[in-house]
């Protein structure tokens, strides 16, 4: 006589089976994305506006000022997460001709601001100079508009790349691509609270 087996048994392995393909598609997708279009050497598809010149000087300057708006601490701060990189693509590849040319101009500016108001360039002033510094462009009447549109772009792209970098989302807010499954079982006391009964 032929056994059968208990189809509740069959219907929980095939379940936990079909969830082991998904995450596991999900990585590889996710993994083929990433690998496809890395941020880090990456080409922008936006060539950079015409009569700015960006090189090493400029590369240190960016990486200064997102150091300053996100310093290194107990844990990585924005230029050890390479976030200027992040900063540099977000611009030439999601920004219009204005805002990059803005961008570029304003991140040539801020010598000649810092110089004005100072004394010196913003590589040789001190930490708390260097906020300062990029607190005042706002609040100065006759700052450069270029370098506040620099400074308001590299903020929120500072912060965007900063919290989307693969450290924060594994090590500082762990993200759970695929949430746990469902327990009608779980007992109420673990979630904490008050329960009659």
């Amino acid at each position: 006589m032929k056994t059968r087996e208990n189809p509740s048994i069959w219907t929980a392995s095939r379940l936990m089976n079909r969830r082991e393909a998904i995450k596991k598609t999900a990585l590889l997708s996710g993994g083929m994305i990433l690998l496809n279009h890395s941020l880090f050497g990456q080409n922008s598809s936006l060539s950079t506006p015409i009569n700015v010149t960006f090189g090493p000087k400029q590369e240190r300057l960016l990486q200064m000022v997102v150091d300053t708006l996100i310093p290194k601490t107990d844990t990585p701060g924005a230029k050890e997460l390479k976030v200027d990189h992040f900063v540099l693509l977000m611009v030439n590849d999601c920004h219009s001709e204005k805002d990059q040319t803005a961008f570029y101009s304003g991140l040539h500016n801020l010598d000649v601001f810092t110089e004005k108001y100072f004394g010196q360039s913003f590589a040789l002033c001190d930490t708390d100079t260097r906020v300062e510094a990029l607190n005042s462009v706002n609040k100065k009447s006759d700052a450069n508009p270029e370098l506040q549109a620099f400074i308001k772009i590299t903020k929120s792209r500072t912060i965007q790349g900063y919290l989307e970098s693969n450290y924060v989302m594994t090590e500082l807010l762990p993200h759970k691509m695929i949430p746990d499954p469902y327990d009608g079982y779980y007992p109420a006391r673990k979630l904490g609270g008050k329960f009659d009964g």
